[in-house]
């Protein structure tokens, strides 16, 4: 009589080729989603990068005043028609990666030592130093300089003494 089934073996070496394919298909779809995940963290950096240039430019060339902290990492915006400098802008360092902040609330990852904000003549300069992402270690920042000039010739601006 002929037994049909499998040997001891036979369903070791099975498994062992099974849990190699399902090793490799896990490693495949991991790569994917960090590599899916890394585009949309870029995509969504560029936005912002976009949109927060867009914002600060329209906020300075509207401004009543404008102040630069002594370490050129704080930069206060006062609105017409406002008593107070309301507006902040504020470079912060970080890990891995330091960050642009408006009112505490991040907006874009840039490296600290790189980004300022400084007068230039009677315009505001900004350097910012932007990262692509936050999540990935040894990035070099693309480096994007603003000249930003206030329409008004009466705009109130000061660096700010420590």
């Amino acid at each position: 009589m002929k037994k049909k089934g499998f040997t001891t073996v036979e369903i070791l070496i099975a498994s062992t080729i099974m849990c190699f394919v399902l090793f490799l298909g896990v490693t495949v779809m991991s790569f994917m989603s960090k590599t899916l995940y890394n585009g949309q963290t870029e995509r969504s950096n560029r936005s912002r990068l976009t949109d927060n240039i867009y914002y600060i430019t329209r906020e300075i060339q509207s401004a009543e005043g404008i102040k630069i902290s002594a370490d050129k990492k704080t930069l206060y915006i006062k609105q017409r028609g406002s008593s107070d400098y309301s507006l902040v802008y504020s470079l912060s360092d970080g890990t891995p990666t330091g960050a642009l902040y408006f009112k505490s609330k991040k907006m874009l990852d840039a490296d600290f030592t790189q980004s300022k904000f400084e007068f230039s003549g009677k315009s505001v300069k900004i350097t910012l130093a932007v990262y692509k992402n936050a999540s990935e270690y040894g990035q070099i920042p693309k480096v994007i300089e603003l000249c930003i000039t206030p329409r008004s010739e009466s705009v109130y601006t000061e660096v700010l003494t420590p």
